[in-house]
């Protein structure tokens, strides 16, 4: 690797490092669930998490909801989770639902029912194998495309405080301070 590269990737994971510490994300021997669409914004959140559990002793685990929007892609996007999971040797938890299908049963947004099955899902997995936290790979252009989004749509100001650093003490966002290009 050059040493420009590795720089650049110490650089992230001390990012990711002082975001933990200053937002209180990990502590020792947490159990995470890493919520991994296939992206590569969770793909790079599960491999910085790889790289800091050995300093906070982590049990980790990869999961993925299949929300059979795009057919084959999502297919090849479940089998690469799993793929990848196995290769680093995590548990991994693959679920296929349909998004569409829980969209008119509930009323909802696409992009609501999407969020709910996830989470869903991402709770369910928690609690069955007892993982105390959710890490997602929310990142800072995330959090400011939802601040815009609510803006637009007349939010008040808890709308325009964007995606919690941390919700409910169990589901954490280690990325939220990076910005998308420094991901890829």
């Amino acid at each position: 690797m050059p040493a420009s590269h590795k720089g650049y990737k110490d650089n992230v994971i001390r990012t990711v490092e002082q975001t933990v510490t200053t937002y209180g994300m990990l502590e020792q021997k947490d159990a995470v669930v890493v919520g991994v669409s296939g992206g590569p914004d969770s793909v790079a959140l599960l491999h910085i998490l790889l790289q800091l559990s050995s300093k906070y002793s982590l049990r980790l685990g990869v999961a993925h909801l299949n929300h059979s929007l795009r057919q084959d892609d999502s297919d090849q996007e479940a089998d690469f989770v799993s793929a990848l999971a196995k290769k680093i040797n995590l548990p991994c938890y693959l679920e296929k639902v349909d998004i569409r299908k829980y969209q008119l049963e509930k009323k909802l947004s696409l992009e609501d029912a999407g969020r709910r099955a996830r989470y869903a899902f991402f709770n369910q997995v928690a609690e069955a194998d007892k993982f105390n936290k959710i890490a997602l790979g929310h990142h800072a252009d995330d959090n400011a495309e939802l601040v815009l989004m609510n803006l637009f749509r007349g939010s008040g100001p808890l709308g325009l405080s964007g995606i919690p650093k941390v919700r409910n003490q169990k589901i954490i966002r280690p990325l939220i301070e990076l910005k998308r290009y420094q991901l890829v």
